[in-house]
């Protein structure tokens, strides 16, 4: 599987750049990562960038059936699992997605109140929505999509005891990824849901791709016709004389 996993991902990486704007190649080195470590643990359905309403845009995010007893849980049956990972270059970036004190009490409160709105409302289905001013490690506890949480950053810029509750810790260094804290399970996970964004974020690289490559060969193509024309219009025109008229110049 080693082998046949570097094989794809190194056609991933030739057909995707996951980059956004004002990213830096640190970050992007770290998602890359995330996709290969998801890919590695045994996860088919993986991408970078994915975009889910809720939540906003999460680093990478992977998604498989596991055999059972090869599952995160080691159950002897068929196991579904949904992962996240987000990615964090600097400490700064880190402390963005956490919450402030009190603020997911405020959030919970804003949820009743949104419930007991919703059940004057029966018939009309409320539309997913992340709390004002709640970060996104919060969020993803109160808006359960996935069954597991990582944050990947590199060695020696986060500690265990920075890490939000329930999330894991991964770290990158030279010899890779390594698993330093165990995320906890969270049973509650929307697979459907994030599959289909998954293949929304995959499908619009596609076209992105597409794109690129009609472009390119348009390009070659224009370049072959200008270079075409330079050379007809470098043609000089030679006048050719027939036997008889040069017959004639000549007597005359």
């Amino acid at each position: 599987m080693g082998n046949a996993g570097r094989w794809g991902w190194q056609d991933v990486d030739a057909a995707k750049e996951c980059a956004v704007a004002g990213e830096t190649d640190l970050h992007k080195t770290l998602k890359k990562e995330a996709c290969r470590w998801l890919f590695r643990m045994g996860y088919r359905c993986i991408a970078a960038e994915v975009r889910l309403k809720p939540l906003g845009i999460v680093d990478a995010v992977g998604t498989g059936v596991f055999r059972p007893y090869y599952n995160y849980l080691s159950v002897g049956r068929e196991l579904p699992q949904v992962c996240f990972v987000e990615c964090k270059a600097s400490r700064a970036d880190f402390l963005r997605d956490c919450s402030e004190d009190g603020q997911m009490s405020l959030c919970l409160i804003e949820r009743e109140g949104n419930l007991r709105s919703r059940k004057r409302k029966r018939g009309r289905k409320a539309p997913l929505r992340q709390a004002v001013g709640l970060g996104k490690f919060a969020s993803c506890l109160l808006q359960p999509m996935a069954n597991l949480h990582y944050v990947l950053a590199p060695t020696g810029l986060l500690q265990k005891r920075d890490l939000p509750p329930r999330w894991g810790m991964l770290t990158y260094g030279e010899g890779g990824i390594s698993v330093v804290v165990r995320a906890d399970w969270q049973e509650t996970a929307r697979i459907e849901f994030v599959e289909s964004a998954i293949a929304r974020t995959l499908t619009g690289d596609i076209y992105r791709a597409d794109d690129r490559a009609i472009g390119s060969v348009n390009r070659e193509i224009f370049a072959q016709q200008t270079a075409l024309a330079e050379r007809i219009r470098s043609i000089r025109p030679n006048v050719i004389l027939s036997p008889t008229h040069v017959g004639g110049m000549a007597d005359a």
